[in-house]
Formats: structure tokens, sequence, C-alpha cells
């Protein structure tokens, strides 16, 4: 299976890289600077219609969006143990975690980092960013209710549903201080050898 990496650090694409290394796999990569408007190339929007990270080609075919791809990659590959079987019980709380990371984390946090960090202070709307810190806030609590007496979201087994919130949880490492395991628990992602702590080079 021939894999390219559509990259850029800090995106997305990292939580595609986590997993593509969890598993061992052999990837190419291909960096794009989206704040250079890389991502507008005709020949990536080709790949990615909307001109967005990450990407992955699989044997020259286009895959996108990060959860989709991670999913795809914990199913397909032989050998996998980052997604339990469908016929498992854990593979109900699999899905559950996994949707939650793109869906409940993933939007408050994203609103909270656009109008906080990234757009200019004329674009930004500040107002937005008290409501999504406390929707952000509950879901961090469901989190860490969850994974109270567990290594993982699982339980003992890493899966690709931590690697699709461990992806998030260091955007604001200061909304950690009021839960009481999920500071340990992203202590233990960090330590994996997998774990997408250097940007690529």
């Amino acid at each position: 299976m021939d894999l390219t990496l559509y990259y850029m650090p800090g995106t997305r694409s990292e939580r595609v890289r986590w997993a593509l290394d969890e598993l061992g796999l052999d990837y190419g990569i291909e960096k794009l600077d989206l704040f250079k408007g890389e991502g507008n190339r005709a020949d990536y929007r080709a790949i990615h219609p909307l001109g967005q990270l990450p990407a992955l080609l699989v044997d020259g075919q286009a895959m996108f969006e990060s959860g989709a791809i991670v999913q795809w990659l914990a199913e397909a590959t032989p050998g996998s143990r980052l997604a339990p079987p469908v016929d498992q019980p854990a593979r109900r709380a699999f899905d559950q975690w996994m949707y939650f990371a793109a869906t409940s984390l993933e939007a408050p946090a994203w609103e909270m980092m656009l109008h906080g960090n990234i757009l200019p202070d004329e674009q930004a709307v500040k107002s937005i960013i008290p409501f999504a810190t406390q929707q952000y806030q509950r879901a961090l609590q469901v989190l860490d209710h969850a994974l109270t007496g567990k290594d993982y979201l699982l339980g003992s087994d890493f899966s690709a549903a931590d690697i699709m919130v461990g992806y998030l949880l260091p955007w604001f490492p200061e909304q950690l201080t009021e839960c009481t395991v999920l500071p340990a628990y992203l202590d233990r992602l960090k330590q994996r050898p997998a774990y997408p702590g250097e940007p690529l080079q």
C-alpha cells in the first residue's frame, strides 16, 4: 500500500501522522503551508477540494477528513489494534468517542482557537469565546469522568479514539487544571513513542 500524507505541523494532519506511526506504516510526506496559500494550488485542490489538511493518498486515491482517515487506517491495516471489531461491545464506546472528539470536543475548541488566536482582531468575534470555553469545559469534564480509573478511553487498550481526543488536549493546557485525571492521561499519551511531539522535517 503506497501512502502519502499531506502535512503541516500543528494541523489535524498530526492525527493521521500519529495513527500511521502507531501502526508502523511506511508513508511519504508532502508538506503544505496553508498560511502561504499553498492549499489553494490547483494540484492540491484536485486532492482536497477545500484546500485543507489533512489529505492522504492511498495508492493514488485521495482521502480527506482526519477522523475518517484515522478510522480507516485503524480498521484496514492488518494486525491493527486501534479499533475494536464491530461485533464487540467496546466498539460502541469506540464509535462514541471518535465522534465526540470530532464534534463535542473539537467544535468549541476550534471556536476558541479561531477567534482567540488565529483571526485578526478586525475579523475575530471575541464574544464567542466565553460560551465556547464553557462548552469546551463541559466536554472536558465528560472525558475526565469517563477516564477515571482507566488508562485510555476503552480501558487498558489504546485506540484511535485516544488519537482523536489526544490531539486536541494540548491546544489549551490551562483548561485541564480543573480536571482530575486528564492531565495524567495526556502525559500518558505523550509518552507513547508514536506521539507527534516534534514537527516532521
